[in-house]
């Protein structure tokens, strides 16, 4: 039962405290470590990609090790406060509260009639154009971020927390969880296809396509079975899901969102601007393509339904296979 007190307390301490916006905070210092290592890198290797590889093994690595130990030592100790600190290191790694948070920043503005504030809350979680956005694409923007997220901020870390407490329990889970945000963390950093990062960053950001394989598949049967909750179409957030898994550049983004749009009988995607280029992304869905704050709402519920049943099952599968 220890796994599931360790969920418990991290997504209490989520709800509780939310995501703090802290220069100390461990993404952050981790993020900023980033630089430096880059730097020691580059000197010491040729290659750009082997640079590159070896700054993750360094940071991930490292993060993960640390993380392991110190745990390990204090569950070795004190057990509850070892299973303390891991559920205190799990619950940073996840931001369902962040995710919500933003989602209500942007619809507040909208509510109230203001484009504007609105525009601008979007544009502080997506990297699209926001300037000329209507209505309904505002809101279109924030549930594609949900969808997309959900998984990024949720539903992966809590995978590899249970992935770590089947190999070395406690200590195992807090340090699968860190080694989860810590690669999720470089592929933002060095994740990019510009000049600098093409090579070196590839490794980065093939190895978070990979590590969120296998839990954006699995969030898909979530969002459906939190549909079932909410009383919306599980069917049809199967039928999306599936029918548009390939129809996005990231090979894991269109599980969540295509989900999102099944569940909500709406339609998701499609041509959307990045810096002055309109890209055609397909639609996803086959509902309503007009929004407006009462589909962000669902879409709120939805995205906290999915992350707490992806949590109990993914829980309760841990006790039963330890």
């Amino acid at each position: 039962m220890t796994l599931i007190y360790l969920v418990t307390l991290a997504l209490l301490f989520d709800v509780l405290f939310g995501d703090p916006h802290s220069s100390w905070h461990p993404v952050a210092l981790f993020g900023r470590a980033a630089s430096p290592v880059e730097r020691f890198c580059r000197r010491k290797f040729r290659s750009e990609f082997i640079a590159g590889f070896a700054g993750w093994v360094i940071l991930v690595g490292g993060a993960t090790a640390a993380t392991w130990l110190l745990v390990r030592l204090l569950v070795s100790r004190q057990e509850v406060a070892g299973v303390l600190l891991a559920a205190v290191i799990l619950y940073f790694t996840i931001a369902l509260r962040s995710l919500v948070d933003h989602a209500r920043a942007i619809r507040r503005p909208l509510r109230n009639g203001n484009l504007s504030g609105a525009r601008r809350a979007l544009s502080m979680i997506v990297s699209r154009d926001t300037a000329a956005l209507s209505e309904s694409e505002i809101v279109r923007g924030a549930i594609e971020s949900l969808g997309e997220n959900l998984i990024d901020a949720m539903t992966s870390a809590l995978f590899f927390a249970v992935l770590g407490y089947l190999v070395d329990g406690v200590a195992g889970a807090a340090a699968g969880a860190v080694f989860l945000r810590a690669a999720n963390t470089l592929d933002a950093c060095w994740g990019y296809r510009n000049r600098r990062y093409l090579l070196f960053g590839r490794f980065a950001a093939r190895a978070d396509d990979v590590l969120h394989f296998i839990p954006a598949r699995l969030t898909l049967p979530a969002i459906a079975a939190a549909a079932l909750l909410l009383r919306l179409d599980a069917k049809a957030t199967l039928k999306a899901g599936i029918r548009h898994r390939h129809d996005h550049p990231s090979p894991n983004s269109c599980w969540g969102m295509a989900g999102f749009a099944g569940a909500l009988g709406i339609r998701l995607g499609g041509p959307t601007v990045y810096d002055g280029v309109r890209e055609p992304y397909p639609y996803w869905g086959e509902g309503r393509k007009k929004l407006n704050c009462a589909d962000l709402v669902r879409a709120e519920y939805l995205t906290v339904f999915s992350a707490l049943v992806f949590a109990v099952v993914a829980a309760g599968l841990g006790v039963w296979l330890s």
